[in-house]
């Protein structure tokens, strides 16, 4: 006759249960109580009012209104990296970039072209 321990393996199985997730809670030495690391994931993860992205001129045209830029991808408009010419909207913030300038963008979608609506020299 075959025995069954259920009983035993339930407590055991919920001891584990209740065990892990207990360390889990636990704060290691030099972390932030639970409450502020909750926080702080929140913080990092919302989403930034910060829509500027990177990249490298590699060529100005400041009498079309155009700048050659390398980027790097752009989250719902460019998902790849790579090397464009954009339309910029105002073309006074052309003056004073050169290749190899670091800037950071914001660029729109107008049909099938990308417009600079803001730019700003990182070096």
């Amino acid at each position: 006759m075959a025995r069954t321990n259920s009983p035993v393996w339930l407590t055991l199985a919920a001891t584990i249960f209740v065990a892990a997730h207990a360390s889990a809670l636990e704060t290691l030495p030099g972390e932030p109580p639970v409450e502020d690391r909750q926080q702080a994931l929140q913080e990092r993860t919302a989403p930034s009012d910060e829509r500027l992205a990177l990249g490298r001129v590699v060529a100005v045209d400041p009498a079309g209104s155009r700048i050659t830029l390398e980027y790097r991808p752009i989250p719902q408009l460019l998902l790849e990296g790579g090397t464009r010419i954009f339309h910029v909207g105002d073309p006074m913030s052309l003056r004073g970039l050169s290749p190899g300038d670091k800037v950071r963008f914001e660029v729109e979608r107008e049909g099938r072209s990308y417009t600079i609506v803001r730019l700003v020299n990182s070096n």
